[in-house]
């Protein structure tokens, strides 16, 4: 069964105004659709999947919970998707005609939309019918019509002076008493007014996020999140790019701005930038934690004159780490006095910790992973060679498994064909009710069994089919990157997960394979 549920779901709009509508929400939905299982004798049988998405448009399939379902529709491990309604699975006309028309009927899969009484059974071998054509066509306009409502809602608020926003900055709070309202959180506020105090006295952010870390002072995910410092267990600090954050932030200021930025269509999680001469700003909207003239002063660095350049990436940045403090490290590329490409820890200077890896050269940690990658895939291509018999097996034990799926199914269907003319006989009176129903008893009993079987072969094909396509896409990816000389970015996203550098040059790669880890470890010399 698939749930779903958008922030539009949850609002209706009735003449100007928003009321909350509980007949769509997630717990809704399961009851209906799990009520309609346990009501219908065939359905009851199968074993019941949940997919959901809880704040998720239906106007693509790009949610969690619907990737995971055709996943596992790929994987030819579901028989049949219940539904509250069309709009659940999706409000694009086009797409949910190509699911119905096309995909579930070829995957052999039986759709049931509840509230649309439609029933992909009933309409075997012929596309859907024209009313449910419409209805799907109607929930694309409806999801279009809800969103420029929800849209004009949204502005309204902001115009009007709320705030909407799910975050709150560092040094400010949502009011319990009045609705969408901020006020200052009085503990925060005094940890951002020390950093103008700081900023003032000429101290670059650099220095003040030093003086911050020397002072014990906590960091917004330190006071906002402790359960998450905790779970981590990282060295929490302040950077210099919060620090900047702070003092280029006119909410301080008590000014709210809004439409920065707009949806690039109907349901998309992208958004795109609004000029910024087209900002909306609402001053005196709450109240101000500095004045105009001391952030005049102290917010000298400004996006428009950055002198920051459009720098080369590397290929391992974002999955280098520093395996004495566990930050990531930055790339520094041949560049000004640098004299040669490469890595820093961002933390160290802040933190000073003994084990940090302060810095390690990017051609030699470019030749070290290229020479680890190359012996793991020599190794995996060696091991492959000698998994020719387990291909055969695997091939032979796939063969197995759907020949004993089709005779179990054609078992199936002839154990019902038997129960269908038993009736048949009793209703012609060729047979007593005691012997209709001792043959029915039995051949139910049959059935019963055959559809056990036929899950459990079902199953295990899934697995070995599984097993034996991993095992053929490793193959592939080995005879595909033999003999790697170059480190490219494709390279590292197939194959590497993490590379932590060590204190002593020593670098340790979590792969995207699984692999022991005495093997992914070496030492740069």
């Amino acid at each position: 069964m698939y749930l779903r549920l958008s922030l539009e779901d949850k609002k209706d709009f009735c003449d100007g105004g928003v009321v909350q509508n509980e007949s769509n929400s997630i717990g809704n939905q399961r009851k209906q659709i799990l009520e309609y299982i346990h009501r219908d004798s065939e359905l009851s049988k199968y074993k019941v999947l949940e997919f959901s998405d809880d704040g998720y448009s239906g106007t693509n399939m790009e949610r969690p919970g619907m990737q995971k379902l055709l996943k596992e529709v790929k994987a030819n491990n579901i028989r049949c998707i219940i539904v509250k309604d069309m709009s659940r699975f999706s409000r694009d006309y086009i797409e949910i005609g190509t699911y119905l028309n096309q995909i579930f009927p070829f995957m052999g899969i039986r759709f049931i939309s509840l509230n649309d009484n439609y029933d992909s059974r009933e309409h075997q071998g012929s596309t859907i019918e024209i009313d449910t054509a419409f209805q799907t066509l109607l929930y694309d306009l409806y999801s279009k019509d809800i969103s420029v409502k929800l849209k004009a809602s949204f502005k309204n608020k902001c115009a009007n002076g709320e705030y909407v926003f799910g975050c709150v900055p560092f040094g400010y709070e949502k009011s319990a008493e009045i609705k969408n309202a901020v006020i200052v959180n009085e503990k925060e506020a005094e940890i951002v007014r020390y950093i103008f105090h700081l900023a003032l006295q000429g101290k670059s952010s650099t220095q003040i996020a030093k003086q911050l870390y020397e002072e014990n002072v906590p960091t917004a995910v330190q006071i906002r999140n402790p359960n998450k410092v905790q779970k981590d267990g990282k060295i929490h600090t302040w950077s210099a790019q919060a620090i900047r954050r702070i003092l280029n932030n006119r909410f301080y200021l008590g000014e709210m701005t809004y439409g920065k930025s707009v949806a690039q269509s109907v349901g998309s999680k992208r958004r795109l930038a609004v000029p910024k001469e087209e900002w909306k700003v609402i001053s005196d909207h709450h109240e101000a934690l500095i004045s105009e003239e001391i952030f005049e002063q102290v917010s000298i660095f400004r996006p428009e004159n950055s002198t920051k350049r459009n720098r080369e990436k590397h290929p391992l940045t974002g999955k280098l780490y520093c395996g004495g403090c566990g930050y990531s490290l930055d790339y520094k590329p041949l560049q000004g006095k640098n004299r040669y490409r490469r890595f820093e820890c961002r933390k160290h200077a802040l933190l000073q910790i003994p084990e940090c890896c302060v810095y390690i050269n990017a051609d030699v940690l470019e030749e070290m992973v290229l020479f680890m990658l190359n012996k793991e895939l020599m190794l995996r291509g060696n091991a492959m060679k000698q998994k020719e018999n387990l291909f055969s097996f695997q091939e032979a034990g796939i063969c197995a498994l759907r020949k004993k799926l089709d005779e179990c199914r054609q078992d199936k269907k002839q154990a019902q064909a038997e129960k269908d003319a038993l009736y048949e006989k009793y209703a012609l009176n060729e047979l007593s009710a005691v012997e209709y129903q001792n043959n029915s008893e039995e051949l139910t009993e049959k059935l019963s069994s055959l559809s056990v079987l036929e899950e459990e072969t079902a199953e295990k094909l899934a697995g070995f089919e599984e097993e034996y396509r991993k095992t053929e896409e490793d193959m592939r990816q080995i005879i595909r990157y033999s003999h790697i000389e170059v480190l490219t970015q494709e390279i590292v996203d197939t194959f590497i997960k993490k590379v932590y550098a060590y204190k002593d040059k020593r670098i340790e790669i979590e792969w995207n394979f699984s692999v022991d880890k005495e093997d992914s470890q070496a030492k740069i010399t």
